[in-house]
């Protein structure tokens, strides 16, 4: 049973994924032509070798316009991870604070480093970032402490994150978040203790598609191949 679900997940993900216009996929990675790297609103300041996702991802989020965001290299425990600055949570109001998106490197590191990522598994992964950051923005001081006081539970740290993946889901990128939690969870060389921990709180690409099949995009697939 196990076999025959991965093998769907798999002709889905054929099916399904479709790469934006003027991109072409060889060999795992995007190739973009006619590209434009003025997209990026002034107020966020992204290093270069991370601004291909993210100016094909600002479109589709408005509403992060006009916060502050910047991208940093770090060693920290997990992929990516976004928060606001201690300093603007304590002194701004929600829809000025600052925030910090910082992306693993540290060589070191058991689970998956942002440049092992395939291109498109990169969307769904900075969008679950961007996500976080659409949350803290809808919350007040106190609604922050909240989701850092759920992150003490594995209850809740798993209904915050299950929260965020949904975020990505109904924001459109239900199949860049499916290739992301693929990747990691079947291909990636992550140790199996950082596999566990995504399979413990983040949804899984099974839990994503069965919720596709829910919605009948997979019998529809079957027609397509």
């Amino acid at each position: 049973m196990i076999r025959v679900s991965k093998y769907l997940l798999l002709m889905f993900c054929f099916s399904y994924i479709k790469v934006s216009a003027g991109n072409e996929v060889q060999n795992n990675d995007v190739i973009y032509s006619d590209f434009n790297y003025d997209r990026l609103p002034d107020c966020w300041i992204v290093p270069i070798e991370f601004q291909d996702v993210f100016n094909l991802i600002v479109e589709d989020i408005p509403y992060l316009h006009n916060q502050e965001i910047e991208v940093r290299s770090k060693k920290i425990g997990t992929t990516m991870a976004a928060r606001p600055t201690f300093l603007s949570l304590i002194f701004k109001a929600k829809d000025n604070r600052n925030y910090l998106i910082y992306v693993n490197n540290d060589t070191s590191f058991s689970g998956v480093l942002y440049s092992d990522v395939p291109s498109l598994a990169r969307i769904g992964l900075v969008m679950h970032e961007l996500m976080h950051i659409k949350d803290y923005q809808s919350r007040n001081f106190f609604g922050v402490l909240e989701r850092a006081w759920q992150y003490l539970s594995k209850r809740g740290k798993k209904k915050f994150e299950s929260e965020i993946d949904q975020m990505v889901i109904d924001a459109g990128y239900r199949s860049y978040l499916f290739l992301w939690s693929l990747f990691v969870m079947e291909e990636s060389e992550a140790s199996d203790a950082y596999k566990e921990f995504k399979r413990e709180i983040y949804l899984s690409p099974f839990d994503i598609f069965i919720d596709l099949d829910e919605n009948e995009i997979l019998q529809n697939s079957f027609f397509i191949l």
